[in-house]
């Protein structure tokens, strides 16, 4: 969701701007220096605020590149539970998630340093992938919760997680991988109807 989201309160969009130019400014540096010839003083300099505000956001140099945005979950469980009852719990998740993809367009050089980052940086990776855990462990949560099933016994709320992740995933890649010729958000709806049919299938 971007810091420029009229929903939100002036207080609120300065906060996510500085946290998302404090995240930028990390992941800049990690994939250009590597992360370990970047510091949270340089990454402050650059944004123009003070280090006791970086760490207001992120609880070191490694979390502001790994796990950029925490809110992240909170909104996904919201937005699933609140959608309407007539949508199904994929239906659900895919306007959950694409809200979350809405600005990737716009943000595509975010994806490109992060790809540059964990090729300079290896030792970022386990963080990136606890983090992408962490998402999935929350998504077979709110899942569970909409259709009324227990995350830790019953299969469909792991099963759309999981399949829904794999679909956005793939989306990202065809969509990089076509020189963006398309729009995202086409491929990404195009990956959910496929879903949609083999499930129901």
């Amino acid at each position: 969701m971007s810091a420029d989201d009229p929903s939100l309160g002036l207080r609120e969009r300065k906060k996510r701007a500085t946290r998302d130019a404090l995240a930028t400014a990390a992941l800049r540096g990690a994939a250009e220096r590597g992360i370990e010839n970047v510091t949270v003083e340089a990454v402050t300099d650059e944004v123009g605020v003070s280090v006791r505000t970086f760490f207001n956001y992120f609880s070191c140099l490694e979390d502001a590149i790994t796990r950029p945005d925490r809110g992240c979950a909170a909104r996904m469980r919201r937005a699933v539970l609140d959608a309407p009852e007539r949508l199904s719990a994929l239906e659900a998740l895919r306007e959950a998630i694409g809200q979350e993809f809405a600005d990737i367009e716009e943000d595509q050089e975010r994806w490109e340093l992060q790809t540059a980052a964990l090729t300079k940086s290896p030792s970022l990776l386990p963080g990136f992938l606890a983090a992408q855990g962490a998402d999935e462990r929350a998504m077979i949560a709110v899942l569970a919760e909409r259709l009324g099933q227990d995350p830790a016994s019953d299969l469909c709320p792991r099963l759309l997680a999981h399949v829904s992740i794999a679909a956005v995933r793939a989306s990202v890649e065809l969509w990089v991988a076509s020189g963006r010729t398309r729009s995202f958000r086409s491929i990404y709806r195009e990956a959910f109807a496929s879903l949609a049919a083999g499930l129901s299938g």
